[in-house]
């Protein structure tokens, strides 16, 4: 049930992850949840058409706390996330992600487009070259995977949120840059169909991959995606971006109080300078994404359920 509502109705491309998690739970046909810490974590929007959502929200929250569970609703749209406020939840903004309009979007020029600039020609004159992924990349791409993970500095996550771009592969478009036959760095997308869209997902690159190696598979893969008919691309969340920007007044109070989830989850996943690499890009827009809360306070069941589920 769950691939087949995301197919249907996953407008926020974070929802592709729902497909990785076993043990969902319904509160209703649009919103799965897992429960930990008598906590319901809900990943991304509600899975309906956008009509429907204020409805599915409703029907949700209700039922969830009838149970007498907590509700935490994580990574959702400005548009869920002001549906939840209204509805008394707390929400918090934790960052933004950045969308492409692949009908007009180009390498950004001028001064805007100075660094990217600069990355891809690094990248060309060292011999990168970029095309989709092969089959008989797989032994290839598995050893840059590794390196890849040796290089973090922390162990890879485990979670149903781990890098794994051969999971659900046949619904995937990946695409690699090689030099001289390596593979140097594998960017996987997944498909967001009610948006004519698909989302980088995984960006991985050698640790001694030329410089603008990564840079080159991602304009690469934007072209590639845009001649094939896609509308719309994403790459990944820039955790933190503009959080001065909040809904509510209490948000500041809020986000002090979810310190230790943000220094857990920036402890797992490469947070620092994210922002910075991906606004090289100079997106056509970036959405915002939330967390919201009810009751209206993050309890340590609310963190440790997080910390359990993702």
């Amino acid at each position: 049930m769950i691939a087949d509502r995301v197919a249907r109705h996953a407008r926020n491309p974070l929802s592709y992850c729902l497909n990785y998690a076993d043990g969902w739970q319904w509160a209703n046909d649009a919103v799965p949840y897992l429960e930990a810490h008598r906590t319901a974590i809900v990943w991304g929007d509600p899975l309906c058409d956008e009509p429907d959502l204020p409805a599915a929200l409703d029907d949700a929250l209700r039922a969830l706390r009838a149970r007498r569970l907590r509700v935490c609703l994580v990574v959702v749209g400005r548009t869920t996330a002001e549906l939840a406020a209204q509805r008394g939840c707390s929400v918090l903004k934790i960052g933004e992600q950045p969308r492409f309009d692949l009908t007009t979007w180009e390498p950004p020029r001028g001064d805007p487009g100075k660094h990217l600039r600069w990355c891809l020609n690094k990248a060309a004159q060292a011999g990168v070259e970029t095309r989709p992924y092969a089959s008989s990349d797989l032994a290839q791409a598995q050893t840059a995977i590794a390196s890849w993970e040796a290089a973090l500095g922390r162990p890879p996550s485990t979670s149903w949120l781990r890098t794994a771009p051969f999971e659900r592969v046949d619904d995937k478009r990946l695409f690699v840059a090689t030099r001289a036959g390596r593979i140097e760095a594998l960017l996987a997308c997944t498909p967001i169909p009610a948006r004519r869209g698909w989302f980088i997902e995984d960006m991985i690159h050698r640790p001694d991959a030329p410089v603008g190696a990564s840079e080159l598979a991602v304009v690469a893969t934007l072209r590639h995606l845009a001649e094939s008919g896609a509308e719309t691309a994403w790459l990944d969340v820039a955790p933190l971006r503009h959080v001065d920007e909040q809904l509510q007044r209490r948000a500041t109070a809020l986000f002090t109080a979810g310190h230790p989830v943000v220094a857990y989850f920036g402890r797992r996943y490469p947070f620092r300078d994210l922002s910075r690499y991906l606004a090289k890009f100079v997106p056509s827009a970036w959405e915002e994404r939330y967390v919201a809360f009810q009751p209206c306070v993050p309890t340590p069941g609310v963190v440790r359920a997080l910390m359990a589920t993702i």
